[in-house]
């Protein structure tokens, strides 16, 4: 770069820039254009309008060429307002929207979609979604599904699942388009009683006639009780006999499974509180489960092998895909078990299996997100004795959970920490092994060769497919190792094998992915010592 370059100075004029054009709104000066819009004649010019919108590129210019017309009908479906205001938009790249009356704003939404201003669509989506009520939910909601905008649409549903109640009994429910009512009523976390929904879909079906067969269809009529069909659903004569029929056979024989349940969804939040009305139906000692409960002397438990287990109610149906819970962790005991869930306690979903994998401490589980009103527990080991102890029991559900398969996750941050609740069982000095060191250190962890090895447990089983350890290396000294891994601690696969090699401090072990609870590390020769010396475990 020379010097001119280097010592050159930029003049910015922008605001300027944008003041000039601003000032050719609506302006006679160098006009080339009038537009007619709802009988009201616009000065424009076509370089603008067609440099900042498509529509007005294809209107104004063929085939590169200016037209010469210049008066025109704009054949837009919008008031002159509307109009004015994303014609100001396209002057100066500012519009103003009315939060008290959103109405003007879902036109000019509407506009802008037909100027082919997709930004401009999307940005006052945004700025309308902190602005939601339950008065103008409906008609935002409408505009959100006519023009496609798929996270104003998000945040309506969110919001209409919050508040299903209130959106139900509110009058804009009838003003639903067909649409808008269909794809709310197929959300499983549109959370309000079944009979409810009935009677209001009914109402807008008054309101909507010619759409009602489609809607109908959408209430999960299965989920009503016999009287509410005879007394509610037969007599409205908008469901068919066979399908009444079909409903009521489906009560009386089998319930449907879970998936046609509905259930509120509160992201992030733990819904397995007293304050949600959650309560601990089988176990005993439950108490100390659900009230935040971390003292590890008081624990709730049941016995190996109850089929019974450790039930949990929710006060509602509720959306989950995620439990955190916390294993009796004062001692190196492991336990094992499995999860299941259910609707209404007669059908059973398994959504965690660790009935022969190692575990202890805390359990961060994953699944499949499910509608779910009881939560049961049964365990199947106790390395200890023959009790099954829980500290604490929490449900969510998370919009975002890690790569799982069949409950088992694959995490994306090293597990064998002190943090993650792992822990040595076998080998001196456990403690070195975990805790993060990796230079200066005065410890490490270590077996004697010919005899045992150094264990690690994590606190559940990981998908793993890779794992870091550091030999010790304060001097020239090499080692010869291999490593196991096992999830019941009694088999164990050979997943890196050193035993032929001279190996020196860092190493990097890669195998195909697989269940893993515990992890063995066996020495089988040291050049200067009697011991395998491990300084640094990571996975």
């Amino acid at each position: 770069m020379g010097n001119s370059e280097r010592n050159s100075v930029i003049i910015n004029e922008t605001s300027k820039l944008v003041n000039d054009f601003a000032s050719l709104y609506l302006s006679e000066k160098l006009s080339n254009i009038t537009l007619l819009v709802d009988n009201k004649r616009i000065f424009a010019h076509k370089v603008i309008l067609a440099a900042r919108s498509s529509y007005f590129e294809n209107l104004l210019y063929e085939d590169g060429q200016e037209i010469e017309q210049t008066e025109l009908t704009i054949s837009l479906n919008t008031s002159a307002d509307s109009f004015l205001a994303v014609l100001k938009f396209l002057y100066t790249g500012t519009i103003t929207i009315t939060p008290s009356n959103l109405d003007p704003t879902l036109d000019l939404i509407g506009l802008a979609h037909q100027c082919a201003l997709t930004d401009l669509e999307v940005a006052i989506g945004q700025k309308i979604k902190p602005l939601l009520n339950h008065k103008n939910i409906c008609s935002v909601l409408n505009t959100a599904n006519l023009y496609n905008l798929v996270e104003l649409r998000d945040a309506c549903h969110v919001f209409m699942d919050q508040h299903a109640s209130e959106i139900l009994n509110n009058d804009c429910f009838k003003h639903l388009s067909q649409n808008s009512l269909i794809k709310l009523l197929e959300r499983d976390t549109f959370f309000a009683p079944e009979i409810e929904i009935f009677e209001k879909v009914a109402q807008w079906c008054q309101v909507n006639v010619h759409a009602a067969d489609l809607v109908v269809k959408c209430v999960r009529l299965s989920w009503l009780s016999v009287v509410e069909i005879v007394s509610k659903v037969w007599p409205s004569k908008l469901v068919s006999c066979e399908d009444l029929l079909q409903a009521i056979a489906e009560i009386v024989d089998v319930k449907p499974n879970e998936t046609n349940c509905r259930g509120k969804s509160f992201p992030g939040v733990n819904v397995a509180t007293p304050e949600h009305k959650a309560t601990v139906i089988t176990g005993r000692r439950t108490e100390h489960l659900l009230n935040g409960n971390r003292n590890v002397n008081n624990w709730t438990e049941t016995m190996i092998g109850d089929k019974t287990g450790l039930t949990i109610k929710f006060g509602f149906p509720f959306v989950i895909n995620h439990i955190r819970m916390c294993l009796y962790d004062g001692d190196l005991r492991t336990y094992r078990y499995y999860v299941e869930v259910s609707v209404d306690q007669k059908k059973w979903k398994k959504v965690i299996d660790y009935s022969e994998l190692g575990c202890r401490s805390y359990q961060d589980l994953y699944f499949e997100k499910k509608v779910v009103q009881y939560v049961k527990i049964i365990g199947t080991l106790n390395s200890a004795n023959t009790a099954f102890h829980l500290i604490f029991f929490e449900a969510y559900y998370k919009e975002n959970i890690p790569r799982i398969v069949n409950g088992i996750v694959f995490p994306t941050s090293n597990v064998a920490t002190v943090e993650k609740k792992a822990v040595v069982v076998e080998g001196t000095n456990g403690g070195a092994l975990l805790d993060g060191v990796t230079t200066n250190y005065g410890s490490f962890t270590y077996h004697v060769i010919g005899a045992g090895s150094i264990i690690v447990q994590l606190a559940q089983p990981f998908m793993l497919s890779s794992m870091k350890l550091k030999l010790w290396d304060q001097d020239d000294r090499f080692y010869k190792y291999y490593v196991e891994t096992s999830v019941n601690k009694s088999e164990w696969t050979i997943v890196a094998d050193h035993r032929n090699e001279e190996n020196k401090s860092w190493q990097v072990l890669r195998f195909s992915e697989r269940p893993v609870s515990f992890i063995r590390i066996t020495g089988t020769g040291c050049s200067a010592a009697a011991a395998n010396v491990c300084g640094l475990l990571e996975m």
